[in-house]
């Protein structure tokens, strides 16, 4: 019987080694990983930066990441067979670095999905056929910056109707549909009630599995209608950052084991890159066992949306009242404006505005206040605290 294993990884990005990334580097990186990686069919990441000179920034809200096409000694090395660009950096320059970030990673032999010319193109599947099974990858991320338009370049943003049609179509093509979604909110170790909701949605309407990024730490997993969801992979490799927050360094490769006629399985592999980085290294032993029970533990939350519901009450008290306090500094005369200036604070109303996971955590906010569930809101915080410490 004919099978495809599929291993994905998580963001990719390489701020702050573009000079230090060569192929020796890339090799010293992603040896540990080597016997996990080349033992799947094919191997889908997550590239969390533009391929391009840094000096056409677009204004937005936080950083705008890049690489060098030399960079790409990293994607050869890792053997990636497609590369996910639907995410909330890799339109940090503009339209035109977009489509030279493309036209790199297809040089490159690179197949892309994710972005495009065109919010119509951004949407198009990546489809493959290996083992005499046919695969479709659709990708998609919030409503952040970079973000295609009907005309412009970008990314390809998320819109329900636009997904439905893409897993309709693509079912037409593939034998199975995975669907990779680029959002959420970043550190919180649970997904927010909206996203398990979105989530399980992309499932009733085709994907026969759901991969999330973009957390910047690890979630949970289920099966869902017999479909398994991710809800965060976390990192692969993101060193540009000293985050203070251990989760940041850990992640899990789902490898999802396709056969015809039969459900999705999916094995989690964590792991961790240190702060060199100079390694890149599959959890063993002990570690592995208490990574994994970890894993289970945050799982275990997601079948309960009253659970769900009420630890993100908790999660609003933590990040939400310095959300709400931006999407408040909205003025009347901001739109007399018309060349809004480099860090000005539209940016931050537009972003918590229109980004799905700022949008849910002020709108919850909004309502813990006027429902009266402050207090208990604070209790949770404790808790949500109490699940992002790492156990190793």
């Amino acid at each position: 019987m004919s099978r495809l294993r599929v291993a994905l990884m998580g963001d990719i990005c390489m701020e702050g080694i573009q000079e230090r990334m060569n192929p020796a580097y890339a090799k010293q990186l992603l040896a540990p990983m080597q016997k996990l990686l080349q033992s799947c069919d094919l191997r889908v990441a997550n590239l969390e930066n533009a391929i391009c000179s840094p000096d056409t920034p677009i204004r937005k809200c936080g950083p705008n990441l890049w690489q060098t096409p030399e960079n790409l000694c990293f994607l050869r090395e890792a053997g990636i067979d497609c590369t996910v660009l639907a995410n909330n950096h890799v339109g940090d320059f503009g339209p035109e670095p977009v489509m030279a970030t493309i036209d790199e990673l297809h040089r490159a032999g690179f197949p892309t999905v994710g972005a495009g010319a065109n919010l119509d193109e951004a949407y198009i599947p990546w489809i493959t056929e290996k083992n005499g099974i046919r695969l479709a990858v659709v990708a998609v991320c919030e409503n952040e910056f970079g973000g295609a338009t009907l005309t412009e370049a970008g990314t390809a943003a998320y819109d329900l109707h636009r997904v439905a049609k893409t897993l309709k179509a693509a079912h037409t093509q593939a034998d199975f549909v995975v669907l990779v979604m680029h959002g959420g909110n970043e550190y919180n170790p649970l997904p927010s009630p909206r996203v398990r909701a979105r989530y399980r949605t992309f499932v009733d309407l085709g994907a026969d599995a759901v991969i999330g990024m973009h957390p910047h730490c690890i979630q949970g997993y289920e099966i869902y209608e017999g479909s398994p969801i991710v809800y965060s992979t976390g990192n692969f490799l993101f060193p540009g950052f000293p985050s203070s927050q251990p989760s940041w360094f850990r992640g899990y490769v789902p490898e999802l084991t396709l056969e015809k006629g039969k459900p999705i399985e999916i094995t989690v592999h964590p792991y961790s890159f240190d702060k060199g980085p100079d390694a890149i290294t599959p959890d063993e032993g002990e570690t592995k066992a208490t990574m994994l029970a970890y894993i289970d533990k945050l799982s275990a939350y997601i079948a309960d949306e009253a659970e769900i519901r009420r630890l993100f009450d908790g999660w609003t008290m933590i990040t939400g009242p310095d959300h709400a306090a931006l999407a408040g500094r909205f003025e009347p005369e901001y739109e007399a404006l018309t060349d809004v200036p480099k860090g000005h604070p539209m940016y931050a109303v537009r972003n918590i505005r229109t980004c799905e996971a700022h949008n849910e955590l002020v709108t919850n906010y909004c309502r813990m206040i006027v429902e009266g569930r402050i207090a208990a809101g604070k209790i949770a915080a404790g808790e949500v605290r109490a699940l992002q410490k790492m156990p190793v």
